[in-house]
């Protein structure tokens, strides 16, 4: 039987039922010969090593080399020697050092409850174990050091950080209420959460798929957008380029990079001049999210001006998805922020995600004199919204951008 095959581009993950439990395969498609490899007990595990695996195949084949299956073995067993659970006489001991497993007890019981949404088990929840798996803390003992690893990332903010951390020691008070470690580790967590405070910053609060409002000069803009282009920071050829009118889009329409990632030519209307913008696509956790709607309404409309025509007539085919990248597959969400990563080093800018182009086109046309109410239309805000989060910049005044003047 053939699990969540739709979501993986390289291969699928078979469920195979025994007498000892369900476990899990990978399956690579025919074009590796339906090579297999073994994925595990654990469903959400095994989705997320599959989607690594995915992920490092395409990476191969964008680089023009054989897929090489020792390496993607190699994948797989770093991955399941992350999280180790023993088992004697059928009956589970969970180590008091093992984050992991602690947070699949808390998850595991808390989805037989049924309150938690899908969404929020695939995107909250998944990105949560796999930040746990990529910790390098797993012992209890560790809090003070599990901490400040939390809070090392530059590319988070600190109420992020915190907010995660809140997840976590909720999983360790409940495991800790249910007898699975020592009662004293719930409540020390507890009050080492409690003893963080965060410093309100200065800056707007406004949080939106896990950012705040950290916008660009328009100058620093495109620096970025022409180092894309002219693929001048690139180490390999058209590495840099297969993503620079997806970026100018971003910029152009301040649409969410979710929404412009799921773009297909079917909703492009040339003839028209406007775009339907109305799915979403997103990786949360290790999982690929699709939703038939936008983040506040099913769906809107954004004009096509001469510029963004101009934009979307450089793709020949225009079938599918809007934004491929060089092998003519849908934008990879990691791929492309690991080159606006590089990008932003080599320029010596400030490190800010891709969602604050968006926040950046906002910003400069609701404080340049656009029309609040015509502008929340586009972008997919309310006008209060605007008015609260982005009218409070001090912005340099500038010729706005053509595209929805």
């Amino acid at each position: 039987m053939a699990l969540s095959k739709g979501i993986y581009t390289h291969l699928a993950i078979n469920t195979i039922k025994g007498k000892e439990g369900t476990f899990y395969q990978l399956r690579l498609n025919s074009k590796f010969n339906r090579k297999t490899i073994g994925l595990g007990s654990n469903q959400l595990q095994a989705m997320n090593i599959a989607l690594l695996v995915d992920e490092e195949i395409t990476l191969q084949l964008s680089r023009g080399k054989d897929v090489d299956l020792d390496t993607l073995k190699g994948i797989v067993y770093q991955e399941q020697n992350k999280v180790k659970e023993k088992k004697y006489g059928g009956i589970r001991l969970i180590e008091k050092d093992d984050l992991v497993v602690l947070w699949d007890n808390y998850v595991s019981f808390h989805v037989s409850l049924g309150g938690w949404s899908e969404t929020y088990i695939q995107s909250h929840i998944a990105l949560i174990r796999r930040l746990l798996e990529n910790c390098p803390m797993t012992k209890l003992e560790q809090k003070q050091e599990l901490v400040e690893w939390l809070f090392s990332c530059e590319t988070r903010t600190k109420q992020t950080s915190k907010d995660r951390l809140k997840l976590i020691v909720a999983a360790i008070d409940w495991n800790s209420k249910h007898g699975n470690i020592p009662r004293r580790w719930g409540i020390e967590y507890r009050d080492l959460l409690n003893g963080i405070n965060i410093k309100q910053e200065k800056k707007v609060a406004y949080k939106d798929d896990d950012t705040q409002i950290d916008i660009f000069k328009v100058s620093e803009v495109y620096q970025i957008l022409a180092a894309l282009r002219d693929d001048t920071l690139a180490r390999v050829a058209g590495k840099h380029k297969q993503y620079w009118k997806y970026a100018t889009f971003l910029w152009l329409t301040g649409c969410r990079p979710s929404e412009a990632v799921a773009l297909k030519w079917e909703n492009v209307d040339l003839n028209k001049k406007r775009i339907k913008i109305c799915e979403v696509e997103m990786n949360r956790g290790g999982q690929h999210i699709t939703r038939q709607s936008t983040k506040t309404v099913a769906y809107r409309f954004f004009p096509v001006n001469d510029e963004l025509e101009q934009l979307l007539l450089l793709s020949g085919k225009r079938t599918g998805y809007v934004f491929v990248n060089a092998i003519g597959k849908p934008i990879s969400h990691s791929a492309f922020y690991a080159v606006w990563n590089t990008v932003l080093k080599k320029l010596n800018l400030h490190y800010r995600v891709p969602y604050q182009l968006r926040h950046t086109m906002i910003s400069y046309h609701s404080n340049n004199d656009y029309p609040l109410h015509k502008l929340a239309e586009l972008v997919g805000n309310s006008e209060e919204v605007i008015r609260e989060h982005y009218l409070r910049l001090d912005i340099e005044r500038i010729s706005l951008p053509s595209i929805i003047k």
